[in-house]
């Protein structure tokens, strides 16, 4: 069966992601130092809820305060806002030439993330908005297998018509449990590593045929 879709995870294989920014404003502010540090600050809290979209951003902002122990005013969403967004680095040049490359192969470039709610627009020009999946308007998370059945359901996809690519081993995992093709990213080896895999697959529908891949 051909590859048809390419699925991206975005932090950590779109751009580079860091809290740095977000632990910098809350230190800053924070009655208590010392217990900040000792639980590195919000680096060690835990997003899920929000990610789920099970908290809205309001709430989220106010328990993310409340566990790092800074005082909550009105100000402090934009100021949470801003700080999330800092931490988002410059598109990997190689995963943008990836993407690239399976659009000329004819291969959908799809996006799956376990995403906080307002870093969306963050990846939101890589791919068609159809084509964007996100943790907080699916209520799952990876690696729950439910999120990747899902969006299989919605691309009306079969598992070895996907390539899965993420930065996590567990989420990598999980799809591969499910039969997708599953990669852990690494910058130097993730072309390579696809291409292998539509290798193998033409190899399957063209047993006696060549191929220009590699």
């Amino acid at each position: 069966m051909a590859v048809r879709f390419c699925i991206f995870d975005v932090g950590g294989v779109c751009y580079p992601y860091s809290l740095t920014p977000l632990n910098e404003c809350l230190r800053a502010q924070t009655k208590d130092v010392a217990l900040f540090d000792a639980r590195h600050g919000a680096k060690s809290y835990n997003f899920d809820s929000f990610m789920s979209g099970k908290t809205d951003y309001k709430s989220f902002c106010k328990d993310l305060c409340r566990y790092c122990k800074v005082p909550y005013n009105k100000k402090m969403p934009a100021l949470i806002n801003k700080a999330l967004h800092r931490g988002v680095g410059p598109y990997f040049k190689e995963t943008l030439s990836l993407m690239r490359y399976l659009r000329g192969q004819n291969i959908k470039v799809c996006l799956l993330s376990n995403a906080l709610p307002n870093l969306k627009d963050t990846a939101s020009h890589l791919t068609f908005p159809s084509q964007i999946f996100t943790s907080f308007e699916l209520g799952l998370l990876k690696p729950n297998p439910k999120i990747y059945q899902t969006v299989l359901e919605k691309l009306e996809a079969k598992p070895n018509e996907v390539i899965f690519i993420d930065d996590k081993l567990q989420n990598v995992q999980a799809a591969q449990k499910l039969g997708l093709h599953s990669i852990v990213y690494e910058r130097e080896t993730v072309f390579k590593k696809v291409k292998q895999i539509q290798l193998a697959e033409n190899q399957k529908l063209k047993p006696n045929g060549n191929t220009n891949l590699l």
